[in-house]
């Protein structure tokens, strides 16, 4: 073959780069070739092209070449291309001697380039690297599909698989730090590869795995996306296969925990039905005190509290209070104090939240300087009541009124009146009159006293006309009704008893009916009220009502009894209440109330002692307390801030009863007032719900993930990956739902391929691992399923048979074709550089032609041309 010659090429409209060498002969005077300035070639092209130019004797077509030394533009050579024919190209130069001499050239493509390049220094930088590559090239011959072992750009380790004839058959699905684990993973697939079953998803799939902690579940997508994991290791496949029977069965009835600010759970435990606070995150805030017997029992019990909690008083531990509250018997008070101990109450309970302050009010000034006074027995009490308490009249139970104090009260509107209580604070009698000091008011009692004595039993039960003598001595009637009402009575006085009968019978024959009753002395009088209730009064001589029951009785019997009750303690013993005072007792163990001057008692002691001198003790404490404590008005539950080396709160009821208590501590008083305040705002509008066998949690700590959690808060499964947003988090859990009932078990303990859908509508293969880890995928999509699967057989073939191929750098490869033998140019990132162009019938003709290349490329003039 003889030497290279540079041309001058010019190619059929083409825009690659084109590396020019012919092999020329001649036909003239010998020595043309020397004597010839050397043919111009190159041109820009996309690809890279080497091409053979060879002698032809009697070639009757072809190209027409004229060169002469003279020639301002000669003709440029067009180059064949790619898969272009050989050509015929003649040309006349004239030699050594002047004389023209004829020259026949073949010219035909050798090689290909796989890439183009964008700008003409780009694309000479890569024909000068192919040049200096070609020269050290080594030759390698594949006579069967073979791994070729590369490192990439970025300097990690990567293998591909390609048929005897170069065309690649699949890639790595991922890159390895080093060589040998590049290799471990080829040597991986070889061994298990060829033995490797098909799985075929329809759908989604559940998969196991075997780990150190047990047997994993794992739900998958047709394209063997993990879905979904099982949190818990079991000790065998079988007991994973169930735990993922029963999450698919869930999965569809699980609620999602969709809560904003606090919901309220109700769930049923050891004891019962209960219910518990969580936050956004499913956290336990709070937990409730006591258990119930049913689910809507609790309910109930949520649904009274939540309505109180935005209005709830927040108050602390171990800070002396009035705590306000009201309760089915109208508004109350207690005292607490620093232990959170009750120290008083309010005895009764008053419609007007403003009644309980102003008791408070009065408790805190005059109980520190409160007398302590104790009862043995019935007292008559006498006590002053101020003018807003006294309305300057006496009592009128129709009988005639005591007027004989005249002044009724002190000149500063305020008066005295008694009454007769036993030592639990009875009351057995009241004056129905009232007094302008505390001595008129005793010796009224001392009138009682004394017409008590003395008195007879009167009972009616229709109206009487009634004849006495007053106190001036004259005597005069009145006309009561069946009530003790008076509806008549004499205008004048009688000297005698008959004068004043007399005047009365000419006006019974108004009231023919009426009996005629004679009062001589006192008299007790049992009568029916207006609203058909009995009461008694006593009724002196003089016919003045002096004093009477307190309260009414459904039966004559027991207004009779409560007279009689006044007759045992008549003499009792008089005392003088111008202040407030705290009263002992000793009924049932030693106690306390704090009665105002008018005998309202409107504090009891919360506990009693067991000796008065304890009890004394105690009253110290709450005196001390009385002062200290601040005031709340606590409209339904109150949440109570409380100190045990960190900060916690609970939720209370009116009676002080914890309804719940917080789990979580607050390092500093501040923050657990502030989480309180939070949780007045939200609780109030929480959502109530009850998990019946799992429900699905949200977490957006990083990323947006669902979790699948018992009743008991026991984690059961949980999203793969993280969604960006919640929506799309939604849709997931949506697709979870919608495939998880589809899905068949497979059994991964052995590695097997699996064909997957891709998003361009394509089929393509996997090789996966034991633990369902991809290993391998196929290079390219297949339109089918079924072209995908006769792929896998394919592949299975190659593995048990391929080599293994180490390119470390630039490298011929020489392969086998259906119609004989082809070479590449491989770099060492396992990319062709060159492909050839022509298929050689034997080994022997394929390597010399890549030795002629590798000789004369390197010397190979390169010019371009547009």
């Amino acid at each position: 073959m003889s030497s290279v010659r540079k041309l001058r090429l010019r190619t059929g409209g083409g825009s690659g780069l084109l590396l020019g060498g012919v092999s020329a002969g001649a036909l003239g005077p010998a020595g043309w070739p020397a004597q010839s300035p050397g043919l111009p070639g190159g041109v820009l092209a996309t690809g890279l092209v080497l091409f053979l130019g060879l002698i032809a004797l009697g070639l009757t077509m072809g190209s027409k070449y004229l060169a002469d030394d003279e020639a301002e533009s000669p003709a440029a050579l067009v180059l064949p291309t790619g898969d272009d024919p050989p050509r015929t190209e003649f040309a006349v130069r004239r030699n050594e001697t002047d004389a023209w001499q004829l020259h026949v050239v073949r010219l035909e493509p050798l090689a290909t380039g796989e890439t183009g390049s964008e700008t003409r220094p780009a694309a000479t930088a890569r024909v000068e690297q192919l040049q200096a590559s070609i020269e050290t090239a080594g030759v390698v011959e594949l006579s069967r599909a073979a791994f070729r072992l590369t490192e990439t750009r970025d300097g990690a380790w990567q293998w591909t698989l390609v048929r005897a004839d170069g065309s690649l058959v699949s890639a790595s699905s991922q890159v390895f730090d080093e060589r040998d684990a590049a290799g471990a993973a080829v040597s991986y697939l070889q061994e298990h590869g060829p033995t490797a079953g098909i799985v075929e998803i329809e759908g989604a799939a559940i998969t196991y795995t075997e780990a150190p902690d047990g047997w994993h579940w794992r739900l998958v997508d047709d394209e063997r996306n993990p879905l979904a994991t099982g949190e818990v290791g079991f000790e065998s496949q079988d007991r994973a296969a169930d735990a993922a029977r029963t999450f698919t069965e869930r999965i569809a009835q699980a609620s999602v925990l969709d809560i904003e600010g606090v919901g309220v759970e109700l769930y049923d435990g050891d004891d019962g039905w209960a219910w518990r606070v969580v936050d956004e995150t499913d956290e336990i805030i709070a937990d409730a005190a006591a258990t119930f017997e049913t689910r809507r029992a609790a309910e109930a019990a949520v649904e009274s509290i939540l309505p109180e909690v935005r209005s709830a008083a927040i108050t602390a531990a171990g800070e002396p209070a009035y705590e306000r509250y009201r309760d089915e018997t109208g508004w109350r008070w207690r005292l607490v104090d620093a232990t959170d101990r009750v120290l008083a109450r309010a005895s009764d309970g008053c419609s007007e939240a403003e009644h309980t302050a102003q008791a408070t009010a009065t408790f805190s000034t005059a109980a520190p300087d409160a007398d302590v006074v104790e009862i043995d027995g019935a007292t008559y009490e006498c006590y002053l009541a101020a003018a807003a308490e006294n309305d300057g009249t006496a009592r009128s139970t129709g009988a005639g009124t005591d007027d004989s104090n005249g002044a009724d009260t002190d000149g500063e509107g305020n008066a005295w009146h008694w009454q007769l209580v036993t030592e639990d604070r009875e009351p057995l009698a009241v004056s129905t009159a009232s007094y302008a000091d505390a001595d008129a008011a005793a010796a009224a009692i001392d009138r009682v006293r004394e017409q008590a004595r003395e008195a007879e039993l009167l009972e009616f039960e229709t109206a009487v006309f009634q004849v006495y003598e007053s106190e001036s001595g004259t005597w005069r009637w009145r006309l009561l009704d069946e009530d003790g009402s008076v509806l008549a009575d004499s205008s004048a006085e009688h000297d005698s008893q008959s004068e004043a009968t007399e005047a009365m019978l000419t006006l019974k024959e108004q009231a023919p009916d009426a009996d005629v009753l004679e009062i001589e002395t006192a008299a007790f009088e049992l009568f029916v009220t207006t609203n058909a209730a009995w009461r008694w009064r006593l009724i002196d001589s003089a016919g003045s009502c002096v004093a009477e029951g307190p309260t009414s009785h459904p039966t004559r019997e027991r207004a009779r009894h409560a007279m009689e009750r006044l007759l045992e303690h008549v003499e009792a013993d008089v005392c003088t209440i111008d202040q407030p005072v705290f009263q002992l007792d000793a009924t049932d163990g030693w106690h306390w109330r704090f009665v105002r001057p008018s005998g309202e008692t409107i504090a009891v002691g919360a506990e009693t002692a067991p000796t008065r001198d304890i009890l004394v003790e105690r009253l110290e404490a709450v005196r001390e307390t009385a002062t200290a404590a601040q005031d709340y008005t606590l409209e339904g539950v109150t949440i109570q801030l409380y100190n045990s080396g960190n900060w916690h709160w609970r939720l209370l009821d009116r009676d002080r009863e914890v309804l719940a208590e917080s789990t979580g501590s607050y390092a500093e008083r501040e923050a657990a007032v502030q989480a309180v305040e939070t949780l007045k705002q939200t609780l109030g509008d929480a959502t109530v719900f009850a998990i019946e066998d799992a429900a699905l949690r949200l977490d957006d700590t990083d990323g947006w993930r669902w979790e699948l959690v018992t009743r008991e808060r026991e984690l059961r499964a949980s999203a793969n990956e993280a969604a960006a947003t919640r929506t799309e988090l939604m849709a997931a859990i949506e697709d979870v739902r919608r495939l998880a009932p589809l899905a068949d078990s497979i059994s991964v303990g052995n590695v097997s391929f699996d064909l997957v859908a891709t998003e361009d509508e394509r089929w393509r293969w996997r090789l996966l691992d034991e633990d369902g880890a991809t290993v391998v995928s196929g290079a390219h999509g297949h339109e089918s399923k079924a072209a995908a699967r006769e792929t896998i057989v394919t592949v299975r073939e190659l593995l048990d048979q391929a080599s293994v191929l180490d390119h470390e750098s630039v490298t011929f490869e020489l392969h086998t074709a259906a119609d004989g033998w082809r070479w590449q140019l491989v770099d060492a990132y396992g990319e062709t550089m060159l492909e050839s162009t022509r298929t050689y019938a034997t080994r022997t003709a394929a390597r010399e032609a890549i030795a002629d290349l590798k000789a004369q490329a390197p010397d190979g003039e390169l010019r371009v041309t547009e």
